[in-house]
């Protein structure tokens, strides 16, 4: 009985539909009016409507992916990516600039070095690529279409590991790169980090970097901004990149030997690490736009050949010392862990190192290390940043290098290889010191780099600390004759393991990390300095650098 009702409704319902289609359309839009008012205009069908809806619908995504499509597509033809591509290598048999350069693998990175995963990806992303590879294609760059065969790295092999590795690493999964090259026969990789986004304004920033797969060096590193309207996040991150970048790009005495074929470059964002173990400024975005500026400033520094890429993507090596050895060895010693700087060498693959501090405020640090010469230090600088006043940091640095140069005695230096040794007041004070040392600042490691630049620019030899060298303990000095050299040691020959001639001892009277940036005496200089022969332990000089007036 059921099915007959259900039957018959199944019928009728057809019908009455088709009879109520068929009537007149005044009837069909007077059925609800009253008799003595005038009829209302006839209603569209709730199936019109919803063409209607459907249509705009369509038209709006579609037209607005084109825009997004065109905008990615923009990233090529500003004049940023002009002098990207202008350190690629040109294409010679085939018509068209790049049309015989390598195979590219196009690759989004964004915050892998960070440990984070893509954020919310959607369509207007897909549009972006689509129109940056559309560009690209338009200078007859080869482009591999991806399959699944390349994964982000593991965070854990970089984040949070023991001992830590040094910022920023890496953030593809390193077997996968050798099945790009291999597999996928693409030796060149494109990553592009999307610093700022927006489909409504079509504003874009990003960054991009190409590297040789087979050497990992980076062929070619850029900053690409199209739009007018960018979020305040990403104004910093563009000021950082942009600070370094100038910093770097302008800096006239590079020595040449660094930029020769056969370099193979590492950078470090040694910031605090040789105070505390921890980097004091943590690592962000913003840290990654500061190392990509100076990637970027080093590619584009007058002494650059655009044939001869030196800088080595960082993948593995990069290892720290652990925290706790700071609180016993001397003040400024290298955080890399190795012993040897034959044992970094072999496990980066990198012969300079290129050891950076950006100070907010001030301006970078910056030391190349030689590490197939064991550590020895082959430029060091202070720069303050361009068209800003530095706050102390920078200016005592300058002022400890030329007053080291004229006051000291560099000619017992020359042809020498000297080591410097913070010795502030630990003969008496020896138990404050080890209690002070983990709250110094970037004024104390400036300071000691003042020295350092003073020797480099002198000509004299002068080596990273990478070894351990221990300090004596408090106790050490009791019942002893005053005044003890702090260095744990018996013998000044034990020092000949770490091919040292000369020693640099200096007392910093002024305790910096007790003292805010707005304290007068936060931007003087009061330094005590004894230069001793390792071979015999004599003083051959003393001597003192002061802006004390």
């Amino acid at each position: 009985m059921r099915f007959n009702k259900l039957r018959v409704l199944i019928i009728i319902t057809p019908l009455l539909i088709m009879i109520n289609g068929c009537l007149p359309p005044s009837n069909a839009g007077a059925m609800n009016t009253s008799s003595d008012g005038p009829p209302p205009p006839p209603r569209k069908s709730r199936q019109a409507n919803n063409q209607a809806v459907q249509q705009g619908a369509a038209t709006i995504p579609a037209e607005k992916f084109i825009e997004v499509h065109d905008l990615g597509k923009q990233i090529t033809s500003s004049t940023q990516f002009e002098e990207f591509l202008s350190f690629v290598p040109r294409g010679k048999d085939k018509p068209g600039p790049f049309s015989n350069s390598p195979r590219i693998y196009l690759a989004r990175v964004d915050d892998f070095p960070l440990g984070s995963s893509y954020n919310a990806l959607d369509k207007w992303d897909m549009a972006l690529e689509t129109g940056f590879i559309d560009g690209l294609l338009d200078y007859d760059l080869t482009i591999a279409e991806k399959l699944d065969h390349v994964n982000p790295r593991d965070p854990s092999e970089y984040i949070g590991t023991s001992p830590q590795d040094a910022f920023y690493m890496h953030g593809i999964n390193l077997e996968d790169l050798n099945l790009i090259r291999k597999d996928v026969k693409a030796p060149t990789l494109l990553t592009y980090q999307i610093m700022d986004f927006s489909d409504t304004e079509l504003t874009v920033v990003v960054y991009l970097r190409m590297i040789d797969l087979k050497s990992m060096k980076v062929i070619t590193s850029g900053l690409i901004k199209v739009g007018d309207d960018v979020s305040l996040p990403a104004e910093k991150e563009i000021d950082a990149f942009n600070d370094a970048y100038e910093i770097v790009k302008n800096i006239n005495d590079l020595p040449s030997s660094v930029f020769k074929s056969g370099v193979t470059l590492g950078l470090l964002n040694s910031d605090v690490l040789n105070i505390t173990g921890a980097y004091k400024h943590a690592p962000s975005k913003k840290a990654m736009a500061i190392e990509n500026g100076l990637i970027t400033g080093l590619i584009h520094n007058e002494k650059y050949g655009r044939n001869t890429p030196v800088i080595m993507e960082k993948t593995s090596g990069f290892k720290l010392k652990y925290p706790s050895v700071y609180n016993s060895i001397v003040f400024n010693t290298s955080p890399v862990l190795y012993e040897e700087w034959s044992e970094f060498l072999s496990e980066t693959k990198c012969n300079i190192l290129m050891s950076y501090r950006y100070i907010p405020d001030n301006g970078v640090s910056i030391k190349l290390i030689d590490t197939k010469s064991n550590g020895k230090i082959i430029y060091s600088k202070a720069f303050v940043f361009n068209g800003k006043t530095d706050k102390g940091i920078i200016e005592n640095h300058n002022v400890v290098s030329e007053q080291f140069s004229s006051k000291v005695n560099i000619d017992i230096l020359k042809n020498k290889k000297v080591l410097i040794l913070d010795g502030d007041k630990q003969a008496v004070e020896s138990q404050a010191y080890f209690e002070n040392q983990p709250t110094f600042n970037e004024m104390n490691l400036a300071i000691e780099e003042g020295m350092i630049t003073a020797l480099v620019s002198e000509k004299v030899s002068v080596y990273e600390k990478l070894k351990t060298l221990y300090l004596k303990r408090p106790w050490m000095y009791d019942q002893k004759i005053f005044n003890l050299n702090p260095l744990y040691l018996d013998e000044w020959t034990q020092l000949s393991e770490f091919g040292v001639d000369r020693l640099v001892v200096y007392n910093n009277l002024i305790p910096y990390e007790e003292l805010s940036a707005t304290s007068p005496n936060y931007k003087k200089v009061a330094i005590g300095v004894r230069i001793i022969d390792v071979s015999t332990g004599d003083i051959l000089d003393v001597t003192e650098l002061s802006n004390l007036d």
